[in-house]
């Protein structure tokens, strides 16, 4: 590592708050200020050399390239660094460093801006502040006026469940049609869905939710036997919901397990599930464990609730002790079990030192993210505080 990154090491973590707290200010400009791409072909050269490292798996080696024209500021360069720190290719994964990155290279006009400020949103909402989502909604935005169609996913999202917005079912419609025109399967999934099951007094449209999910299983069987374990993942939980096609099990078994050999942590964690199922086979319970374990190493929020969860039930030969370790990495992605679970430990002080100060805190970012179990608790906590302070004694009287 050179001096110069060893440097931006050390400041900056002292840095970080200021760049997030200047970001808002961003938001308030009407249009967007940047700064063109700098060319250097032998910059570009060492691109080239890194994407090909990169495609042979070797992670480390491109990072290295990367971070050497990151800190020179060189927006291709910090965008690829950033992904390296966000997924934890090659090296630890860092959120904060990865923020750093995206939040100086988007400000470049280069070909990656639009999906910059995506991930950008996407790490907002991953993060711990109270207007983490409203902040992520401003980057989605960003992202989609940069041509980045993805992002529209998201804000349909975000209008649908009312995440940093009042919930806007129009709203979320239209952002899911952008979605939809792009080819966008998931979009397509979660639109049928909300076609089916419109609230507020909306109207339902279940003729388009059937066109929309038969499109999308016409895309993702294309893509699955392409070998996208993401595509496999979506189309054994359409078989296995039953909801919008016929439930169908022997599929849902078959491409959940195709998702989980292509690697896909979300397919790893919902095979494991169906072998957990099979109480028939309970030699296949260790390799459901083995599975979990494996998504949870990819940075598996759900997974990692999971195992946490078996462990504090001592099931599948786990120890209550080892619960602990996995809620506090669940925690970290963030997952809303995790942080629901971590609440209750510290609300009943097991496992760790009693802290109502920061069980609520857990519980508070679970209901961020829209977990219902962890706006429960906090609603239960907030309730025994309330009660508490109503039956406290007068000590103003023993004063006089």
């Amino acid at each position: 590592m050179t001096n110069k990154h060893s440097l931006f090491r050390i400041i900056f973590p002292v840095l970080l708050l200021a760049i997030i707290f200047s970001t808002v200010a961003y938001f308030s400009q009407s249009t967007w200020s940047s700064i063109n791409t700098p060319w250097d072909p032998m910059v570009n050269e060492d691109m080239n050399q890194a994407k090909t490292l990169l495609k042979i798996g070797k992670t480390k080696e491109a990072l290295v390239i990367y971070e050497r024209h990151a800190v020179n500021d060189h927006p291709v360069s910090m965008f690829y660094a950033a992904k390296f720190y966000s997924r934890g290719w090659g090296v630890r994964p860092n959120l904060n460093i990865a923020r750093g990155y995206y939040l100086k290279a988007v400000e470049y006009s280069f070909p990656y801006r639009g999906e910059t400020a995506y991930e950008l949103g996407r790490l907002f909402q991953r993060s711990k502040g109270a207007d983490c989502n409203t902040v992520a909604m401003e980057w989605f935005k960003n992202a989609l006026k940069w041509n980045y169609v993805k992002a529209a996913l998201q804000l349909a999202i975000h209008y649908e469940k009312g995440l940093g917005v009042e919930p806007d079912l129009d709203k979320a419609s239209s952002y899911y049609e952008i979605a939809v025109a792009a080819e966008n399967e998931q979009a397509m999934i979660k639109y049928a869905r909300l076609l089916i099951n419109r609230k507020y007094g909306t109207k339902q449209n279940p003729l388009k939710a059937e066109r929309l999910i038969n499109q999308a299983i016409i895309l993702l069987k294309r893509k699955a036997h392409s070998g996208s374990g993401n595509a496999a993942k979506q189309l054994g939980r359409v078989y296995r919901d039953g909801d919008l096609v016929p439930q169908d099990k022997s599929k849902s078994i078959k491409w959940l397990k195709q998702a989980a050999h292509l690697g896909s942590k979300g397919g790893m964690h919902d095979y494991a599930h169906i072998l957990l199922a099979d109480t028939t086979h309970p030699e296949n319970h260790q390799k459901a464990i083995h599975w979990l374990r494996s998504a949870a190493e990819l940075g598996h929020g759900a997974s990692m609730t999971a195992l946490g969860r078996f462990h504090l039930d001592e099931k599948y030969g786990l120890n209550r002790e080892g619960s602990l370790k996995w809620f506090e990495r669940g925690a970290e992605v963030p997952h809303g079990g995790s942080l629901e679970e971590l609440a209750r430990f510290y609300n009943r002080g097991f496992l760790v030192l009693k802290d109502r100060k920061k069980a609520i805190e857990f519980a508070e970012r679970g209901k961020r993210l829209g977990h219902s179990g962890s706006s429960k608790l906090l609603s239960a906590m907030r309730l025994e505080d309330a009660a508490s302070e109503l039956t406290l004694p007068d000590t103003a009287a023993f004063r006089r």
